[in-house]
Order: C-alpha cells, then sequence, then structure tokens
C-alpha cells in the first residue's frame, strides 16, 4: 500500500503543476469598440428595433507600455447564441434587430483570440447588456459610440 501511495503522490503533485496556470503570462489588454447606429452610456449599449446594431471595429490596447497586442478575430454572440464572425480588421460586424427581438435587456458577447508580446496566447471575452429600445427617438441622446471594455481573458486551448 505504501508503494502505491509513494507513486500516486509525485502523479497527483504533477498533475497539479500541469493544470495551474500562471495569470501574469495572459495578454493585459483592452478593447476599444466602436459602434454605429447604437451608443453606450454608463457601460449600456442602447440599440433601437428596426437598425442594424453595427460594431464598426475593435482595436487592442496593450496595458503594457510600449508592448504590442492584436486579435486575429472577433466571433459575435447574441443571447449565447453564435451570430457570426469577422476575421478581418477592423474585425466590424452587423446585426439587423427585427421587430421579432424584444425591447429590454441582452447581451452581445465578442470572443476573440489575442496575441501580445512575451505573453501567452490567449481567449479575450467581453460581454456587454444591450438595451433594445421600440424607436431611434428612445435612444439616449448623451451616449457615445465608442466603448473602451477590459475583456476576460483565459489561456488558449493548444
Amino acid at each position: 500500500m505504501k508503494k502505491i501511495l509513494s507513486f500516486l503522490f509525485p502523479v497527483v503533485a504533477l498533475l497539479c503543476l500541469a493544470s495551474c496556470s500562471d495569470d501574469d503570462d495572459l495578454p493585459n489588454v483592452d478593447f476599444n469598440i466602436a459602434f454605429e447606429n447604437a451608443v453606450q452610456v454608463d457601460g449600456k449599449i442602447y440599440v433601437a428595433v428596426g437598425q442594424d446594431l453595427n460594431v464598426s471595429s475593435i482595436t487592442v490596447i496593450n496595458k503594457e507600455q510600449g508592448k504590442g497586442a492584436l486579435i486575429t478575430g472577433a466571433n459575435y454572440i447574441w443571447d449565447g447564441y453564435y451570430v457570426g464572425s469577422s476575421i478581418t480588421p477592423p474585425y466590424a460586424y452587423s446585426m439587423y434587430i427585427s421587430e421579432s427581438v424584444s425591447t429590454g435587456l441582452h447581451t452581445l458577447s465578442v470572443e476573440c483570440p489575442v496575441y501580445a508580446d512575451d505573453k501567452s496566447p490567449a481567449t479575450a471575452v467581453v460581454s456587454m447588456p444591450v438595451e433594445v429600445v421600440a424607436t431611434p427617438e428612445d435612444l439616449p441622446s448623451d451616449g457615445e459610440a465608442t466603448f473602451v471594455v477590459h475583456p476576460s481573458t483565459s489561456e488558449r486551448n493548444k
């Protein structure tokens, strides 16, 4: 029994070390996301029924001074359902908000492979609340067309 335990201990320790990752090795980036036909107020995106929700660009900002970062695509997810991808810069995507979309709160998520100098490849995910309003007149007048967000990152599968 002692031989079995002495054999299992190093195996368990090795598995623990192999499964642990160093968060310091992941990219530390922000995304600057620009919209058309939508506005951002206090972290929430507003868009009207009957309009296109246009993400016109995603720009990566490496928070480590003097170091580069980039994404190689963007997958768009609406309320948990994949709706499309963009694989060429500026990673734009347009989604029509049809009359069948209920007014109220929804979620737009963007998932991107992200690469940064001296960091491990990662997957970055941004989830943004989207308030769908009935008409363009219901959009907030004090909104902005850009949104700087800090995505959650995790190690990319190899």
